[in-house]
Order: C-alpha cells, then structure tokens, then sequence
C-alpha cells in the first residue's frame, strides 16, 4: 500500500478536522467518502479497516490509524518536522491533550450534538444540548481573552481539534455577539495558510 487515504462521510465535523489538518500540511490524499445511509461504514471492507464502524480512518502506507484525534497526533509526529502543532514540551502536550480530550466530551455532548439535533436530525433534547453549548462557548470564550490560540501565540492540532464543531453550532443557529473571543478565534484560524472550511450543514 502506498499513500494517504481518509475515509470519511461528508458531512462529518471529525473528517473536517483531518481534512483541514492535511491541507494546512500541504499533504496530498485521496478521499473516500462513505455513505451513512447506506451503511457503508458497517460494511465489511470498512470494518476491516476498522471494527467499531466509525469515520474518520486514515490510511498511510501499511498504517491504519482511527479516531480524529489519534489522527491528528500521528500527522503531526510524521509530517511536521518543526514540531509546530504538536510541540515536544511535556507541559504542552498535556495542554493539548486536555483539548482532545474535550473534543470527545463537552464539544462531543454540546455543540456537536446541538448541530446534530438541528441539522442532520440527531435525537436528543435541544434544550439541555443548547445549554451544554453555552456553558462551552463560555469557558473557551473566558479561555481565550488573553491568547489568540487556545496554547498562547500560535496554534497547535488542539486548534483543530475544537474548531470545527463550535464553528457548526454557530453556522446551525448559536450566536456569537456574546462571544467575540471565540469570533477572533476563529477569524484567525480561517484566515491562516490553506484552509479548509467545514461543512455547511
């Protein structure tokens, strides 16, 4: 096997990440989206890839890794010789993984499932889920009034990880005049090298 392959659904917030991510690295790849109303994902050939049926994966070569995250973690090892995004120091990485951390739980239960309930018809009670929501955009709004990225002066794969679904809460209906930390924020991520937007939905 040769090259990088990201399987994905196009509408989804993790792929996103991985899709900006590559992009801002200048790496070339090839997607594959799947279809979730087909079960593609559940499929034998995905599962193979991997058993718990969930995008994204990404294929490197003979590695397969899984979860947004983890890919995140391992593009930045491989690919970015400078150690920009993912800095060595041990203080910083814990800072990231923090971050990551909370891209599976308060981002994953609040604004991700927000947008889902919203947009792509998810159950849940919108109402506790907009709450949730509030109560995030509120610590990293607090978080980054006095940086401009969420480690200090520049950004790391923790800014990946938690930009895009705060990005599709906002785009599915939570405003951001109460938060213009957060709208620098993402003024500055969306204005730095190749980027790549999220889904509009």
């Amino acid at each position: 096997m040769s090259g990088i392959t990201l399987y994905s659904f196009s509408l989804s917030g993790n792929g996103h990440k991985i899709r900006h991510f590559l992009s801002i690295l200048g790496l070339k790849y090839e997607l594959k989206l799947l279809d979730p109303h087909e079960q593609e994902h559940k499929k034998d050939e995905f599962v193979a890839l991997n058993p718990l049926g969930q995008v994204p994966v990404l294929v490197d070569g003979d590695a397969v890794i899984c979860d947004s995250s983890a890919i995140l973690v391992y593009l930045a090892q491989k690919y970015d010789a400078d150690n920009t995004w993912y800095p060595e120091d041990a203080l910083l990485r814990a800072e990231i993984q923090k971050f990551l951390s909370m891209s599976a739980g308060e981002v994953l239960n609040g604004p991700n499932l927000y947008r889902g309930i919203k947009v792509i018809d998810k159950p849940g009670d919108l109402e506790q889920t907009y709450d949730k929501t509030i109560n995030f955009f509120t610590y990293l709004d607090n978080h980054l009034s006095d940086r401009d990225y969420l480690l200090g002066a520049t950004p790391s794969i923790a800014d990946i990880a938690l930009y895009t679904y705060p990005k599709l809460a906002v785009k599915a209906g939570v405003n951001l005049s109460d938060f213009r930390h957060i709208a620098n924020w993402f003024a500055r991520i969306e204005s730095g090298l190749n980027f790549v937007d999220a889904p509009e939905k």
